[in-house]
């Protein structure tokens, strides 16, 4: 069983209907990878409503930060 990954990602630049500001929080299991696209496109999506532009769930426009250490 792997170690879980605590992410906050939080939006630094408006991502078409993304606001800055806004942010999710995302759980990943057995790898110290940053959050995907699609995952942050389906958490946005999941908590929020908003069906956010996966080409824009990036470094650029989101802020990464790895809770767990």
């Amino acid at each position: 069983m792997g170690v879980n990954h605590f992410w906050k990602v939080t939006c630094k630049r408006t991502a078409q209907k993304v606001p800055v500001g806004l942010t999710v929080e995302i759980v990943k299991t057995g790898t110290t990878a940053i959050p995907s696209a699609k995952e942050i496109k389906a958490a946005i999506k999941s908590r929020y409503g908003i069906d956010a532009n996966e080409g824009l769930c990036n470094k650029t426009y989101f802020e990464m930060i790895d809770m767990s250490k």
